[in-house]
């Protein structure tokens, strides 16, 4: 992991493409900065229910891709 304050990056030993498409399929948007590098720019405002939403999201994504 990597990054500052809610601006996160998260670094996998894999491709993040399918992972990328499996968290917009259900609505969450994460882009990359490198070819295994997914990151994370959430509004400055966010609710702990949203951030645990945005996480299980990832959780999911990552299980199926």
């Amino acid at each position: 992991r990597r990054g500052m304050g809610l601006m996160q990056a998260l670094e996998l030993d894999r491709p993040v493409t399918d992972i990328i498409a499996k968290t917009q399929e259900r609505g969450l948007i994460i882009i990359t900065a490198g070819p295994n590098v997914l990151r994370f720019l959430p509004p400055l405002v966010i609710e702990k229910k949203q951030i645990d939403e945005m996480m299980g999201i990832l959780k999911s994504s990552l299980d199926l891709a």
